[in-house]
Parts: C-alpha cells; sequence; structure tokens
C-alpha cells in the first residue's frame, strides 16, 4: 500500500514556527489541554488579544509544533492532558526557545514574567524518538508522552521522576554564514558520494526537502542535481548551490520567514524574498497542511482495507453461488421421478413391488424438489449479496471523485462500517462505531440546478436512505440509474419550480454517480419520491418503486458540470 507523503517539519521549518510563535503567545497565560489521539495534545494559551491554540505532535511520521484554528473541545481527557493543565495553572509563558540546530523546543513557565522559572515543557521533534515532557524546576520529569525503556533505548532510557538530560549532541559541522565558497565545497567533498548523502552526513540540521530547496525551484531538476556525485558536479553548479546555501542561513539568521507552497517540496519557509506581504500564519498553513495529509493517509489506509475486504467477500460469495449452482443440476430429475412414479400407478394392475416403488419414487421427488426450492433461495441470496458488494464497491470508487465536495474520511468511515455489518458479516464494534452520526449523516453532497433548486447526493447507503426516505418530501423527484449500482439523486423540487434542464441535470447525476459511468447513455429512472418504499431485510437505501419514467442520462455531461464550477 502506497502511503501519502508528508513532508516532515525540519529544522527550518521549526525555527520559523518558534519565531512565529514567540511574537505571538510570549508572554501569555496557560489556560487549557486536551489530548486528542496518543500522540497529540492542544494547549490553549490566554493573550492580551485572544486565546491561541498550539498542537504538540510526537507521531513518528509527523511530529510538529503548530498554531491551530480554535479546537473542537474533548470531554474525555487523558492523564497527560489533566496532569499538564493541573501543573501549569495560573502560571505564564514567558520564553520560547530552541537553540543551534537541534529539534528541540523548550517552553519556559513561570508565575509572572521576570520571576524564576517553575516548570518547563520541551517538545522533541526527531522521527520515532519525538517526545514531549514537563520538568519541574530540577529538571525533573514530571510527566511525559511516552516513556522510554531500558531495553527501548541504552543511551536515554527516560520516564517520570528521572533528571532530563538531553539527546546526543549531533553530528556534523555547524553551518556558518561566514564560512567562504571552498571551505563549504572541500568540507562536502571529503568523502565522494552523491550530493544529497555528503551535505547530509556533513552539516547540522540538514533534511532531505531542504537539500532539493537548495538545489533547485523544480522538483526534476533538483533530483537531478542531488543524486549527482560530488566530483562531477560542475562549478558554475557549485556557485549556485553555495548562493543558496547562503541565502538559507541569511534567512534563518535575519528571521525572514514566509511559507509558500510551490516549489520542489510541498512547502519551503525561506527564500522567498518577493514575497513581501505575508497571506497567512506559517503556523496556521502548517496545521492545515499536516492534517489534510494525514486525512489523506487515513482515508487511504482505511480504502485499501476495504478493497480487501469486498475482493474477498465477493470472491467467496462467488464461489459459495457456483457451488450451489452445481447442486440444481444434480437435483433437476425430480419430475422425471415423478412422472416415472406415475406411470406404475396408472397401470391397470400394478403389483405391490411396483407401488412401493412409486412410493419411494415420489418421496425422492418431493425431497428434491423441497431441495431445488432451498437451493434456488440460496443462490438468490448469493445472487443478492454479490450485487450489495458491487454497490460497496461503487461508493468506494466515489469516494476518490475529488470535484465533489464532501468529508470523504467521515464518508468511509461510514462504508466501513456499512461493510461490516452487511457484507462481512461483523458487528461494529461500540470503540469504532461514530460517536456523530447524526453529523455525519447530515454531510450530504448539495448542488444547486440550473433553477437554483436544491439536488442532492447519496454518497453512501445510508445517506441515500436519508435523503430518499427520511428528508424526501412529496413533490421532490428521485433520480436512479436503472439496474445499475449507483447514489440515489434527489431534486427537491417541493421547495422550488423546475423546468427540464433541471430534471436533465439531475438524470445527468445519477449516471455519473453510477457502475455505468463510462457509458455514453445511461437509463435512468425518474419516480416520486413518494413512490419509494424501503426493502425490509437489505442494505440501508436499498427501495422499490411504483410506476416511473425513463430517461436517458450522460455521466460525461455532469462530469463537464463539476469542471465549471
Amino acid at each position: 500500500m502506497n502511503k501519502v507523503p508528508i513532508q516532515i517539519m525540519d529544522l527550518t521549518t521549526l525555527k520559523a514556527v518558534v519565531y512565529e510563535l514567540s511574537q505571538d503567545i510570549v508572554p501569555s497565560r496557560f489556560e487549557n489541554a486536551q489530548q486528542i489521539d496518543s500522540h497529540t495534545i492542544q494547549l490553549g494559551f490566554r493573550t492580551l488579544e485572544n486565546l491561541i491554540w498550539i498542537e504538540i505532535s510526537w507521531l513518528a511520521e509527523s511530529p510538529r509544533i503548530v498554531e491551530i484554528p480554535p479546537p473542537k473541545r474533548y470531554g474525555e481527557k487523558s492523564t497527560l492532558a489533566k496532569q499538564i493543565k493541573y501543573l501549569l495553572a495560573n502560571l505564564a509563558l514567558v520564553e520560547i526557545k530552541q537553540t543551534g540546530f537541534e529539534r528541540i523546543v523548550r517552553f519556559k513557565l513561570s508565575s509572572r514574567p521576570g520571576k524564576e522559572i517553575e516548570k518547563e515543557l520541551i517538545v522533541e521533534l526527531m522521527g520515532r524518538h519525538s517526545n514531549i515532557l514537563l520538568l519541574d524546576n530540577t529538571s525533573k520529569v514530571i510527566t511525559l508522552g511516552k516513556q522510554i525503556k531500558d531495553y527501548q533505548s541504552r543511551l536515554r532510557p527516560i520516564g517520570t521522576g528521572d533528571i532530563y538530560t538531553s539527546p546526543p549532541p549531533l553530528k556534523g559541522l555547524v553551518p556558518q554564514l561566514s564560512e567562504s565558497f571552498n571551505s563549504w565545497k572541500d568540507n562536502i567533498c571529503l568523502v565522494p558520494s552523491t550530493f544529497k548523502n555528503s551535505l547530509k552526513n556533513t552539516y547540522q540540521g540538514i533534511s532531505p526537502a531542504l537539500v532539493l530547496q537548495i538545489a533547485s525551484n523544480n522538483y526534476d531538476e533538483a533530483c537531478k542535481i542531488i543524486n549527482q556525485s560530488v566530483t562531477n558536479i560542475e562549478l558554475k553548479t557549485w556557485e549556485a548551490l553555495y548562493q543558496k546555501w547562503k541565502d538559507w542561513l541569511l534567512d534563518i539568521e535575519k528571521n525572514n520567514y514566509t511559507i509558500n507552497f510551490e516549489g520542489p517540496t510541498d512547502f519551503i519557509v525561506w527564500g522567498n524574498r518577493q514575497s513581501k506581504v505575508k497571506e497567512r500564519k506559517i503556523g496556521i498553513s502548517l496545521s492545515m497542511y499536516y492534517s489534510k495529509k494525514i486525512e489523506e493517509r487515513k482515508i487511504n489506509s482505511i480504502r485499501e482495507k476495504l478493497k480487501q475486504d469486498l475482493r474477498n467477500s465477493k470472491e467467496n460469495e462467488l464461489r459459495k453461488l457456483e457451488s450451489q449452482e452445481l447442486l440444481i443440476n444434480n437435483i433437476s430429475e425430480y419430475i422425471t421421478m415423478q412422472n416415472k412414479a406415475n406411470k406404475l400407478l396408472t397401470l391397470q394392475s400394478p403389483s405391490k413391488k411396483q407401488i412401493i416403488e412409486a412410493q419411494i419414487l415420489f418421496k425422492e421427488a418431493k425431497r428434491k424438489k423441497r431441495s431445488k426450492e432451498s437451493i434456488l433461495n440460496r443462490i438468490e441470496f448469493h445472487k443478492k449479496k454479490i450485487s450489495d458488494i458491487e454497490h460497496c464497491e461503487l461508493f468506494l470508487d466515489l469516494l476518490t471523485y475529488k470535484k465533489v465536495d464532501y468529508n470523504k474520511l467521515d464518508s468511509i468511515i461510514e462504508l466501513k462500517e456499512e461493510v461490516e455489518a452487511y457484507i462481512c458479516i461483523k458487528k461494529p464494534t461500540t470503540k469504532f462505531k461514530s460517536k456523530k452520526r447524526k453529523e455525519q449523516l447530515s454531510k450530504i453532497k448539495e448542488i444547486q440546478s440550473p433553477n437554483g433548486v436544491k439536488i442532492q447526493i447519496g454518497g453512501n447507503n445510508r445517506q441515500n436512505e436519508l435523503i430518499s426516505l427520511k428528508q424526501g418530501k412529496k413533490g421532490d423527484i428521485w433520480f436512479h440509474a436503472q439496474e445499475i449500482p449507483g447514489s440515489h439523486v434527489v431534486l427537491k423540487s417541493s421547495n422550488g419550480l423546475i423546468d427540464d434542464k433541471d430534471i436533465q441535470l439531475a438524470a445527468d447525476l445519477a449516471s455519473f454517480f453510477s457502475r455505468a459511468k463510462g457509458s455514453k447513455l445511461i437509463p435512468v429512472i425518474m419516480v416520486p419520491i413518494e413512490n419509494l418504499q424501503r426493502i425490509s431485510g437489505a442494505l440501508p437505501g436499498t427501495v422499490r418503486h411504483r410506476g416511473g419514467k425513463v430517461l436517458w442520462g450522460k455521466a460525461e455531461r455532469a462530469q463537464k458540470y463539476f469542471h465549471q464550477k
């Protein structure tokens, strides 16, 4: 499974965020703490103007410190959050310090500015070794994000009650703005390797992202340069690299930071000298970036697991169907047996032996007939199950379409629950079951028709049921690809006047959000919503209808409509 790559908060980005936070929340009063998961905590600091929240994560894949918009309140507070909230109550944040090229940040708190430091919150952003620790005024660890046992680290085990010791010092030279071109080049070329490896191994504070940023503003060109051997790089290229190196160091020295989401990496916080106006805070921009990337990773993880579950379930049902179809062929001769028995009994004077034989034949024929009916029921059951699986596969495919604005994470979680409940025959666990089902179900895909009438599109089976059977009103019109798995589309004509353009768009949408969207023309059934009826015992959103009119929809027109928007 391919994971969504996440650009790590490197030394340069950390310096930019720390500088920004120092301007915004120093001094401030600590006010609140809440932990949203096992590796992420949110802290609130009250300034003279407002309450500013920061998020600290020690997740190995994306350790970070960022400013965040005011978060949702989490009712269940972890032990760590409770401890921090209790121990930092009424303390003032007087300093945020990051030294040299270490990815360690110290939040220093006292009763008020100018007084002795009483508590120190240390954040270490070092990949899988990332952590958060709260120290008292003697540097003793009061609480921390994760305990490091002896067997996990011989060099630096640490837990509550231990005296805090800094991580081992960084290897490599300290970057200096005053260093000459020849000295810089010679240091990098001491050990022949690629430019990427040589630069990272020679100097402190060098991340893979920074190497790309120094090499070029173009990703392909940057990759070509950094993967060259230092012995093969031309002098002109060396000079350009040195100039970018000095630009980087100068921006760090002058605290000249602006964020840009264009270039060889996902983002860059230095070297944007042409940008005179800061559009957004760096911390806020980064929080949006990380939340989006982490959500994408979650979606991809669930999607791949769902694909496999659906594939396995479908293969299992196909095997069962094939087995039942083979059985039906073996018992189809019951009619022949009945006919033979009838012939024996219609003889003018059948013998006792013939009567007994006829009775045996009748009994066996009856048994085979019952078996056939049972097998036929099982065949229909397996066919329905396969159809349900294909329906879920369709909704999973729709989640990859990026032009439609809806909460994909909530939708895929709902779909996962449906698959577990109806396809894989697993009981949804209380732990995983959505706590905000009503909120999730309210996030229906909606667009406006040419006449300004609302059109709703179901994103999964539960949403299909919601818009069609629960929220649908007399006067609304229901659309669905005819005899093809697809989303329910509801034209809310009870809320306004419609014409042929509105109806055609709804039909096109039903075509696009169906298994047959690759076809040029797709038959779509149009039914007054009051003529729908839920099928008991089937998947949510499974309906039958009375009457209806068949229209022809074009998925291509619906796709163009989204692009125009």
